[in-house]
């Protein structure tokens, strides 16, 4: 685990440098990945924009100036035991995740918000795109 904290300018251009080296995100069709998408950390929400599955900017507290067509909120600590190396059950991928907060009214869960057709359009990119806040998370 490194030593960068959730969510600060350095864990985010860690984040961009992961993302946009990983070999799994230029297959698959993962090229065509251009939705913009924001993360909600607790009080804190970061606009990633996305150009051909390579994150091209992220941007903390967007404006009304800015756009995204799905996101993914939850607590700090929702967000810190999904970024364990090994996250807990329903707190490691998204769609379980969402499930655990819409469908069984459990708390302490990231719960998707948006266009849900653009979410399931480009759910192999942006699951990967989740994943890899993961490595970002432990690698450094």
């Amino acid at each position: 685990m490194n030593d960068t904290e959730l969510a600060s300018h350095e864990w985010w251009e860690r984040y961009k440098e992961t993302v946009n080296e990983d070999p799994e995100m230029r297959v698959r069709g993962h090229d065509k990945f251009d939705a913009n998408f924001y993360v909600e950390i607790g009080d804190e929400r970061f606009l990633i924009q996305m150009d051909g599955g390579r994150v091209r900017d992220v941007i903390p507290n967007p404006s009304l100036n800015h756009w995204w067509e799905f996101g993914v909120e939850g607590s700090r600590e929702a967000w810190e035991e999904f970024v364990q190396e090994i996250p807990p059950a329903h707190n490691n991928e998204i769609i379980a995740s969402d499930y655990r907060t819409k469908i069984k009214n459990e708390e302490g869960h990231l719960e998707l918000t948006g266009n849900n057709k653009k979410v399931f359009q480009n759910l192999r990119p942006f699951q990967r795109s989740l994943d890899l806040m993961r490595v970002a998370h432990n690698t450094g």
